[in-house]
């Protein structure tokens, strides 16, 4: 069975669209059969956005497996960041364009394997990742996420407790020799880290 980490063309299009609010401000998303949380704003993403802490440096926000864009749409907005976009998912990347542009953002979305053929460096990696994709491809989005960091650049995710959240810290701990748990609740863990060189 196809989940939204494929790009499945013979998938049908429904395009429907979804209210959400998320510190204090209301946003409204398109979004279609085969993408992630079709139609609302999952808890996950919810979480990440309310424990994000703008950082002090300036540079790039990515949206890594960005699927319709709400985490990087969102933070772009309130944090007047300018954001790239990547995903695998052809109607993903639509939606996303779709989306960012209507909350007027400055940003790029790119149709690509985590971070194949993008030559920018970031200040800030945010990602909700794919856990049905495996812990291969997670793991690789870490790997990736870690090169594309300038110093002092920070990596968020979040993670179930029960999809394998503290071996991924491991693997992230070996990566950057760093991690801070934020916030734990309902099973989700939000984790960050640094890249310190």
């Amino acid at each position: 069975m196809a989940h939204y980490f494929t790009d499945n063309k013979d998938l049908k299009s429904e395009e429907i669209s979804f209210d959400c609010e998320v510190l204090g401000n209301k946003f409204t998303f398109f979004s279609d059969n085969g993408v992630f949380s079709k139609t609302h704003l999952d808890f996950g993403s919810l979480l990440l956005m309310e424990e994000f802490k703008n950082p002090d440096i300036e540079g790039l926000l990515l949206d890594l497996g960005c699927g319709i864009g709400v985490i990087g749409t969102i933070l772009g907005k309130l944090y007047k960041r300018e954001v790239i976009f990547t995903d695998v998912n052809p109607r993903a990347i639509f939606l996303t364009q779709k989306n960012a542009s209507n909350n007027g953002i400055k940003f790029e979305a790119i149709l690509t394997n985590a971070t194949e053929n993008v030559d920018k460096k970031f200040a800030c990696i945010l990602t909700n990742p794919p856990i049905r994709a495996g812990k291969k491809v997670i793991y690789n989005f870490f790997d990736e996420a870690f090169e594309k960091l300038v110093t002092n650049g920070e990596l968020w995710f979040v993670m179930r407790r029960s999809h394998g959240v503290e071996s991924a810290i491991k693997k992230i701990d070996e990566l950057f020799g760093n991690y801070e748990v934020v916030k734990r609740k309902n099973g989700f863990w939000i984790v960050k880290t640094i890249k310190l060189k």
